[in-house]
């Protein structure tokens, strides 16, 4: 980033009589009568940072008002609409700091007042221009703004750059939780970072994502651009589906309560294993076209009209209704190639519960765990893992 352009701003001095005659006394400054004979106290000097004319400041640097010969008194900062921009002087009286960070490649004048000891005002005025980075960076969040989600649904953003200062941003990260919840940030790699807590979270609780970006260094160059709260709400029901491969059965339990246990098959072992672990519920559909060909497989099916189909990974693991194969398969046997299917019966009950964020956790499959990046495994990692991942050092960004 380049680096901040710091200067002074004498914007106002003493002016006197250079030929012994009478001269109006401005506001402010000092008049020297006839004969020599001082009157009045010299006007307040005010020095401004950023000066007048100064360009490529940092968006998050302060105003900085230095007076001599006075006391301070309004200090104000307007963009180039002359909008006022909300702000406000820090305890020590001399550091004016905005309640948001300045725009990217922003107009600002800033006006300050102070008083000398007879009570004479003296105004400065100094105009600056904040940093125009060539690359703005933004971040997709979820879950979406004013949604309800399941237990299993992470706080995740997804950067359009790719980001190394990856602490200056974790700062810029705040999560406002109540119930209060310890929980922390994990990178999964340049441009993805997400927010759990230790455990599921517990229904009813309350969030809200701070995204206090605008003007923060991510590195190379690259400026983010963003300020942005947002809030979401869990679920007051806890909804897990316990998948077991061996036994073809998926238990649906709401509030740690079994509600129903529907026959399945799931992916045929060796070749097409149903990964293990927890998944979380991103999306449904009520119908949809599965094609083998959008997940590496070539032409081993191509299938229209699924009904009931719920996405569980972002490689394209589903459970789903399923009207094709014989249905004494449901409870006896794998057949699949991954997903998890069922009767259209079963599946459309299934459908109507569910909801995004929600779990499927799979057990007794031959295969891996699934990556806690693929689609929301975040829950696979134990948590002395995922707070590896996080790139501050200690401590709980909850509050």
């Amino acid at each position: 980033m380049p680096a901040l352009m710091l200067g002074a701003l004498l914007l106002v001095s003493g002016c006197s009589s250079d030929d012994g005659g009478d001269k109006k006394p401005k506001d402010g400054t000092t008049s020297t009568a006839k004969g020599g004979q001082k009157k009045g106290a010299d006007p307040a000097a005010i020095t401004l940072t950023p000066a007048d004319g100064a360009n490529a400041i940092d968006p998050q640097a302060p105003v900085t008002v230095a007076v001599v010969g006075g006391k301070l008194g309004e200090v104000k900062v307007v963009n180039a609409q002359n909008e006022p921009v909300d702000g406000a002087l820090d305890a020590d009286g001399k550091t004016w700091k905005p309640k948001v960070a300045f725009t990217l490649g922003g107009k600002y004048t800033i006006t300050a007042t102070a008083t000398n000891a007879d009570n004479a005002p003296t105004t400065a005025r100094a105009t600056f221009s904040t940093l125009s980075a060539d690359k703005k960076v933004t971040a997709r969040f979820s879950p979406e703004d004013g949604s309800t989600v399941g237990v299993g649904f992470p706080v995740s953003l997804t950067f359009d750059y790719p980001v190394t200062n990856k602490a200056a941003v974790e700062k810029a990260l705040s999560v406002d939780v109540e119930p209060k919840v310890e929980g922390a940030w994990h990178w999964f790699d340049n441009t993805r970072v997400d927010f759990r807590p230790k455990d599921y979270w517990a229904p009813g609780t309350n969030v809200k994502v701070n995204l206090n970006l605008r003007g923060v260094d991510v590195g190379n160059g690259a400026i983010a651009n963003q300020f942005k709260s947002y809030s979401f709400k869990i679920a007051p029901t806890k909804r897990i589906a316990v998948v077991d491969a061996k036994a073809h059965t998926m238990k649906v339990y709401e509030n740690d309560q079994l509600v129903k246990t529907i026959p399945i098959t799931a992916g045929e072992s060796p070749k097409y294993s149903t990964w293990n672990g927890k998944m979380v519920v991103t999306e449904k559909f009520e119908k949809t076209r599965m094609n083998s060909q959008t997940v590496g497989l070539g032409s081993e099916y191509d299938i229209d009209d699924v009904p009931f189909a719920i996405r569980i990974t972002t490689s394209g693991t589903f459970v789903h209704g399923n009207y094709w194969a014989d249905p004494s398969v449901f409870g006896s046997r794998n057949t699949s190639h991954g997903c998890v299917s069922m009767t259209r019966e079963n599946a459309k009950w299934f459908y109507d519960r569910v909801i995004a964020g929600d779990v499927v956790e799979v057990t007794g499959s031959d295969e891996d765990v699934v990556a806690a990046d693929n689609g929301f495994g975040d829950w696979n990692l134990a948590w002395d893992k995922w707070t590896a991942g996080s790139a501050s050092a200690g401590g709980t960004p909850t509050r």
